[in-house]
């Protein structure tokens, strides 16, 4: 039996062994082409990236948003890189195992170790508005489904507890369930990004949104117009990803 993370036996004798690696070869450099589009695929046990941070790969393999990364240098968000790596077994994995590829290949290339801890920090508490929720109940089918652009997210068959998570990373803080509504629900939200990238191009993302973005109201305020849902803050525990190490990586 191997067991990922952990020393497993090796036989019958008593003998020890270091677990199997996940990655066969992998080829690390910095991006060919950094004003391309980035891209993270797996296909048939093999992951590619193009144009990828290193704060991207972190948030993918140890599933955190960027408000919960702590103590890690500027480059890992501004340094690109492109990655081609093959799986040991050389069969299709799952997103999990493409996690733990991440993960190794983050230790091995880029000697990343990390801690966790939880902290008391602001939150969100998503809460029903005064005049009752603005959702459509959905029974029929299965799965869920979301469209995301900027100031632009349609949902189906989403359950309040997805919704509040998709919510986080728009607000890069936590938020918190608190509807107490159990079932899943079609919806359409349009709003005005406060800053960034995503405030620019606000006219041109999410279908719906108007050709000046700035007619439209801010995420707390379409909350409540247009989903009867509001937002509260508040203070709550918060887990986090400290960065110990990272260096940027050794040589092919």
């Amino acid at each position: 039996m191997t067991t990922i993370g952990a020393i497993a036996l090796a036989s019958l004798s008593g003998a020890w062994a270091q677990p199997s690696k996940l990655i066969e070869v992998a080829s690390v450099k910095p991006s060919g082409s950094p004003s391309a589009g980035s891209n993270l695929d797996s296909v048939r046990g093999r992951l590619t990236a193009t144009n990828i941070s290193v704060g991207y790969l972190i948030r993918f393999a140890y599933g955190v948003k960027d408000y919960q990364i702590e103590r890690a240098p500027g480059w890992i968000d501004s340094e690109l890189y492109d990655i081609a790596a093959k799986g040991a077994n050389g069969k299709a994995g799952s997103l999990e195992d493409d996690k733990a590829m991440v993960r190794e290949l983050l230790t091995d290339r880029f000697q990343l170790t990390t801690h966790r801890e939880t902290k008391q920090m602001r939150v969100y508490l998503l809460v029903v508005g005064k005049n009752g929720p603005r959702l459509t109940l959905h029974n029929d089918g299965t799965g869920a489904k979301t469209r995301k652009g900027c100031g632009h997210l349609a949902g189906t068959r989403l359950t309040m507890d997805v919704f509040a998570t998709v919510a986080s990373r728009d607000l890069e803080t936590d938020v918190l369930n608190r509807t107490g509504l159990p079932g899943k629900y079609d919806f359409q939200l349009d709003w005005t990004p406060d800053s960034g990238p995503c405030r620019v191009a606000a006219d041109t993302q999410g279908g719906s949104a108007a050709a000046d973005p700035s007619s439209l109201p801010s995420l707390y305020t379409a909350l409540q117009q247009q989903l009867g849902l509001r937002l509260e803050s508040s203070k709550g525990p918060v887990e986090t990803l400290i960065v110990d190490r990272v260096e940027r990586p050794s040589e092919n």
